[in-house]
């Protein structure tokens, strides 16, 4: 499974390619997927993003949703920015809250190089099983 959800995830032409994500660790409880501040990510005031963010929270809920053995669709999330990030590399990290038979939910935070916690967001998947 692990190998399959690495080989999608590097093979991906739209959203996490062109946002330069990277997934740097994956096993059955955490997922851990780096993002390095690109001016492009950048909003009007020079800070990360609100979307960038989501976007990376999101995609790391989702390569950890994914070891579950189906494909993972959210259907419900929430976000509180908590501190600007204006450049460096961001590191999200998801971990499971619960996983069911239809549904999962999952809580991500997102460091800066300092620890320094950036946002943090919980986040419901459903499994789609077809």
């Amino acid at each position: 499974m692990k190998e399959k959800i690495l080989d999608g995830f590097n093979n991906d032409k739209g959203f996490i390619k062109n946002n330069g994500f990277k997934l740097i660790e994956l096993d059955e409880n955490i997922a851990k997927v780096e993002y390095e501040v690109k001016t492009d990510g950048l909003n009007s005031i020079n800070i990360v993003h609100g979307g960038v963010l989501f976007g990376l929270c999101d995609t790391t809920a989702g390569c950890l949703a994914c070891m579950s053995g189906y494909f993972p669709v959210t259907v419900n999330s929430s976000i509180n920015y908590v501190n600007p990030a204006i450049k460096g590399k961001l590191t999200a990290v998801a971990k499971i809250v619960k996983s069911g038979f239809i549904f999962g939910v999952y809580s991500v935070d997102v460091y800066d190089e300092k620890n320094r916690i950036i946002c943090t967001s919980n986040i419901t998947m459903y499994y789609k099983k077809d």
